[in-house]
């Protein structure tokens, strides 16, 4: 892997940054990663293109840069096509500043792999593709229909096509279990838990039990200190929003049913509470000061051997070993077992807040035709898919998936082979909406709703009913505010 380097979540989250400026009406910044056809400074990977022949551009994003699977498959595929195309990679060099967002995507054709959450920020710009479908003859039974959904328009037009999919679960460190007691989580939804339903009030009590300090007192124990924790039953250390956190409660969506009325799900409430409790008043999951005391800023608190279970998702697997400075992996020290489980019920029903990538074509491409031609290729071909990292949509390919990443985990923890069946499981359970679905004004109320998650890891004895009245006010501001 270097499992795939979480290669599309580092895209992501480099547009995300650009869109928090861009979108925003900021244009100070400065990107470390990219710049781009039509910016000074840009480059494209690729050798000039025979006259007759059709270029297509295919922009990376504003990720970590040149990748050899990326530049092996353009290579090969202008040496070997039949489909009279020219493709070009767009990779911006290092840094870009004060440019926005259609700068930094003007004169290409394809983006992509394009990350979910980013998705509705920028739908506008994306070619419907229904036309391109029908000619052809795409087959779209292949595709989950939640899948599918997760990419039309108000009007069912599809604007991309899901490319792989992160399947979320539950990481448990199997050394804390083992010492405890425990067994290992179940790992298909339905599966009793000590003879219990393994539901959220579940995870519950085992997180409390695993939850001990430093004299080596239980938080369910009388005289248990929780300002000297040594091990925590809970963390979500990748999550920064409100909505990632609270879907595997329910799905559900910050606007109702008109597109303009601000609402907060019940589900998504609850598990606002559950979060609050968990961390300031059960204190069996960290705070925002624990996790940076624990790990730093942006830490990985799994990582250090201390957190007995975590809500992740397939593309931080790379999160709960160590790397070299380089970026691969190496023998872990702090602890030597982990694996995977299905995650808990709520009410009776799992969701699952699955993470997915597509291809999209640039609406003011002038080529959508080869464009999308080029798409359908680089989605077929394993070699990308392996490189990225991503779980595959196609059945087909998943075994290879499943090889590879259990090469990397088993280069950190020797002896952990990682029941993958948990993961497949999960698959049948995606959201729909997804948490990430389209809300107006997505740049603004997105940022709120990150300002609203911090707020509940970083402040104690919060009036949570009044906070989740006013953050739902904020969200209403933003809805009605210009665009």
């Amino acid at each position: 892997m270097n499992a795939g380097s979480r290669k599309t979540r580092v895209v992501a989250g480099a547009i995300a940054a650009v869109l928090v400026v861009a979108l925003g009406g900021g244009l100070l910044m400065q990107a470390t990663k990219s710049p781009h056809v039509g910016l000074p400074g840009t480059q494209t990977a690729s050798a000039s293109a025979s006259p007759g022949k059709t270029t297509v551009v295919w922009f990376m994003g504003l990720g970590p840069g040149e990748n050899a699977a990326e530049l092996d498959f353009v290579s090969k595929y202008n040496a070997t096509n039949s489909d009279n195309i020219h493709l070009e990679l767009d990779i911006p060099p290092a840094a870009v500043t004060d440019s926005t967002i259609d700068d930094l995507l003007a004169g290409t054709d394809i983006l992509g792999p394009f990350s979910l959450q980013n998705y509705p920020a920028l739908s506008d710009r994306w070619l419907g593709l229904d036309e391109l479908i029908a000619k052809n003859h795409t087959d779209l039974s292949e595709y989950p229909p939640a899948f599918l959904a997760t990419f039309q328009d108000s009007t069912g037009q599809y604007l991309g096509l899901p490319y792989d999919e992160y399947p979320a679960f539950i990481y448990y460190n199997k050394d804390i279990f083992k010492a405890a007691g425990l067994p290992d989580l179940p790992t298909e939804v339905g599966q009793k838990y000590m003879g219990q339903d393994w539901t959220w009030d579940e995870l519950t009590t085992i997180a409390r039990r695993l939850t001990v300090d430093t004299s080596g007192k239980k938080s369910t124990d009388p005289g248990f200190n929780p300002a000297k924790i040594q091990t925590f039953g809970f963390d979500a250390q990748w999550v920064s929003d409100l909505r990632r956190f609270a879907t595997p409660w329910g799905a559900g969506s910050y606007v109702a049913a008109d597109g303009k009325t601000a609402q907060i799900p019940a589900v998504w409430k609850q598990a606002s509470e559950w979060y609050y409790d968990a961390m300031w008043v059960s204190h069996f999951a960290l705070t925002g000061p624990e996790r940076t005391a624990l790990a730093g800023d942006g830490g990985k608190t799994v990582a250090t051997g201390r957190v007995a279970m975590d809500l992740a998702w397939t593309w931080g697997i790379d999160s709960f070993g160590p790397l070299d400075a380089s970026g691969n992996p190496i023998p872990a020290s702090t602890y030597k077992h982990w694996d995977m489980g299905v995650l808990p019920s709520n009410n009776g029903v799992t969701t699952n807040p699955i993470d997915t990538d597509a291809f999209v074509i640039n609406k003011k491409s002038k080529v959508p035709d080869a464009a999308y031609t080029v798409i359908l290729k680089i989605m077929a071909d394993p070699k990308l898919m392996a490189a990225y990292g991503a779980m595959p949509l196609a059945q087909s390919m998943q075994a290879a998936y499943f090889e590879t990443t259990q090469a990397f985990v088993d280069k950190q923890f020797a002896n952990n082979p990682l029941s993958w069946s948990a993961v497949t499981d999960m698959t049948k359970y995606m959201t729909s909406p997804t948490g990430q679905d389209p809300m107006p004004n997505y740049d603004r109320a997105s940022r709120d709703d990150r300002t609203f998650y911090t707020k509940l890891q970083t402040e104690p004895r919060l009036n949570l009913d009044a906070e989740i009245a006013k953050f739902k006010v904020q969200l209403q501001a933003d809805f009605d505010a210009p665009q």
